[in-house]
């Protein structure tokens, strides 16, 4: 499926908030893992005190694209949520509690964290873009080398909700996740995924299921 060789438009540069992270999240630049004997920091209200997770930061903007890399990774959850929504104790993750994540469970069951969680029957992905669209109330997420649709969340939040992106390679090994960076995910030698606006205007439903029609992912020789 190839179309125009248009930038992400959408794309921003995100980083990670370590006043939010748990304490046993070791923060190194744009990559976090979990650290098992030494607690990294100090308790504080901003941060996540049970589950491990820590906050992104970007820009505000009406869409918002980023891609992190969970390369040989069992477990994680990435999504965004409200800057709002409880960090305290175990958290329930649905839309309904202010959360819009998926999941890899024991390195093989990828799960949508919707209002009911679905098992989702598709390829584990080694890098994960993530799209946020303010404006037609949508979370979506892709599989960021080959462009194939993973799950879109259509009760999203709004403009006025303050979204924040989250991200939490879980507690069961110390192998990171990272935050893909613009300007070094796509040299110009390699191959670059790509994404426009109007291609991302082009979800249809079919058969009650979300489907992406013509995205514009494309390989830049």
């Amino acid at each position: 499926m190839e179309q125009s060789t248009d930038e992400k438009l959408h794309e921003v540069d995100v980083t990670l908030d370590v006043d939010t992270a748990h304490p046993n999240l070791l923060i190194d630049g744009k990559s976090v893992c979990w650290i098992k004997e030494t607690p990294q920091r100090l308790c504080n209200e901003k941060m996540f005190d049970e589950d491990p997770y820590v906050l992104g930061i970007m820009g505000r903007a009406w869409r918002t694209y980023w891609e992190v890399n969970v390369e040989k990774k069992d477990d994680w959850v990435l999504g965004v949520t409200k800057a709002t929504a409880n960090r305290k104790g175990q958290l329930v993750l649905s839309p309904a509690n202010g959360f819009w994540v998926i999941s890899l469970s024991n390195g093989g069951r990828l799960k949508a964290m919707d209002d009911k969680e679905h098992v989702l029957d598709k390829d584990i992905p080694d890098k994960v873009a993530i799209f946020l669209d303010y404006k037609e109330k949508k979370v979506m997420f892709f599989n960021a080398e080959d462009g194939s649709h993973i799950y879109s969340f259509t009760n999203g939040p709004s403009y006025e909700d303050d979204v924040r992106p989250l991200f939490s390679p879980w507690n069961n090994d110390i192998d990171p996740i990272t935050i893909l960076s613009i300007e070094t995910k796509h040299p110009k030698s390699s191959k670059a995924l790509k994404i426009t606006s109007t291609s991302i205007n082009r979800v249809l439903h079919c058969d009650g299921e979300l489907h992406l029609s013509g995205l514009n992912y494309t390989n830049d020789d």
